[in-house]
């Protein structure tokens, strides 16, 4: 028997359209994917991208209240939490001390001290656990690992915590993130410069809430001082006006990252799933997911059009992913229907 093989044409006008969709589909997510691609070359672009899609569409937010008062909308940390966590709070022995604020010094001091190196910095990129291992091992991590790790033994001590944060750069990637502690026994919120070793104060032993430093900045009150969390531990800055000169810059762009579900996310499936992989496929499996919090401006007159460069973003992102989506759709339908593999077939003959 002898096998030839012979061109088969089936209607090729109708081959031809679904062969013109494929390359129309393929150039729309080409370009869908170009769009973007001047936020996807530096880390902070790509931050911004993710903190577009999590800016949260509010004017008009009132940032002074009680955990039992929060906005509906707050993401708290509802999973239970990591035993790893417990245990360390435990180490600790936080539930001896007298009150949240004591709490809060013993957590700083810990991470800041652990490892007995100096800090090397540097984002480490992981989950919790190696987060923490690294921190107190190592000397590694930046600000967002230190309130991450932070924020866990805190909640898992049984405290309540909010990340506040600022920027350079319109809200993207360069920037600072603290916690604020609810301090139960005096019923305020306390700043607490983890990464930096500093809090804040005018009246000597009444720490300062994010909002009331931020406000006494603002006006330059002689009265603002600062002092380290661990008198033993490095400070953020050699000279303290330096560090004065940084968070006045950034004043204008501070924003409350709405949510403190540190666990949840954690233990969010496509979070784990690139965990190690891609940190911003992780971070946006958790925007996916919608176990990221969302990002609340504290909005003022002069960050108001950062703000707006912000929205217009985040309507951008949204309409390419739209675009990307019809244009993939066309390119699977359009090659199951034109099936170019399928053109020869062989053919027996006697």
């Amino acid at each position: 028997m002898l096998v030839a093989t012979q061109l088969i044409v089936v209607d090729d006008g109708r081959r031809n359209v679904w062969k013109y969709l494929f390359w129309v589909g393929l150039l729309a997510a080409l370009l869908a994917v170009f769009s973007l691609a001047p936020f996807l070359i530096e880390t902070t672009n790509v931050v911004k991208l993710r903190n577009a899609l999590l800016l949260r569409d509010a004017d008009d937010v009132r940032f002074q209240w009680t955990p039992a008062e929060a906005p509906v909308d707050f993401k708290w940390e509802q999973g239970p939490a990591d035993p790893y966590f417990v245990a360390i709070a435990e180490r600790l022995r936080l539930a001896e001390m007298p009150d949240d604020w004591s709490r809060a010094v013993t957590i700083s001091s810990h991470l800041l001290t652990s490892s007995g190196k100096k800090l090397r910095g540097g984002a480490i990129k992981t989950d919790l656990r190696r987060t923490y291992e690294r921190i107190t091992r190592n000397g590694d991590g930046y600000c967002g690992d230190f309130v991450r790790v932070f924020m866990a033994i805190a909640i898992a001590g049984g405290m309540q915590v909010r990340p506040w944060a600022f920027s350079f750069d319109g809200f993207g990637g360069h920037g600072h993130i603290w916690p604020e502690i609810w301090n139960r026994q005096t019923k305020d919120w306390q700043l607490v410069g983890v990464f930096n070793n500093y809090y804040f104060f005018e009246d000597p032993g009444v720490p300062l809430s994010a909002l009331e430093f931020r406000q006494a900045l603002m006006e330059g009150a002689d009265s603002l001082k600062l002092a380290p969390l661990d008198p033993a531990a490095r400070v953020g800055w050699k000279y303290e006006e330096k560090a004065w000169a940084y968070y006045r810059r950034g004043l204008p762009q501070w924003y409350l990252w709405w949510g403190n579900d540190v666990f949840t996310y954690d233990r969010a499936g496509l979070v784990r799933l690139f965990d190690g992989v891609s940190r911003p496929l992780e971070q946006f499996g958790g925007v996916i997911q919608d176990v990221s919090p969302r990002l609340q401006v504290l909005l003022t007159p002069e960050n108001r059009p950062q703000v707006e460069a912000m929205m217009s973003l985040k309507h951008r992102i949204w309409s390419t992913i739209s675009v990307l989506m019809v244009a993939l759709t066309t390119i699977v339908v359009s090659l199951l229907c034109w099936r170019p593999w399928s053109r020869r077939v062989p053919r027996g003959t006697a």
